[in-house]
């Protein structure tokens, strides 16, 4: 596991949101995931999104305005994907 929380849960093998219903997502399914930096303004906080693509459908895997969390959530992401593509011997 690399990640869990209320929100997300990320291991080796998936992705599980967990709002606003519980997806679980391969990442050997995962397409080009990407961030979306949410504007500041009329009193919001800046939002920090990461998506990816699932066959043809653009799922939003993790959102929040906290940038601590944030990078943790992204750094658990990057290092799931890197096991996956090259796991480490045991």
């Amino acid at each position: 596991m690399f990640y869990r929380s209320s929100d997300i849960l990320i291991t080796s093998t998936h992705v599980v949101v967990m709002y606003p219903e519980a997806q679980r997502f391969p990442l050997d399914e995962m397409e080009a995931p990407y961030i979306v930096r949410h504007g500041r303004g009329a009193g919001f906080r800046t939002g920090h999104e990461i998506r990816a693509r699932f066959g043809s459908t653009d799922v939003r895997i993790f959102y929040t305005t906290d940038r601590a969390t944030f990078g943790a959530v992204r750094r658990a992401l990057i290092r799931a994907l890197e096991y996956r593509s090259d796991p480490l011997p045991i």
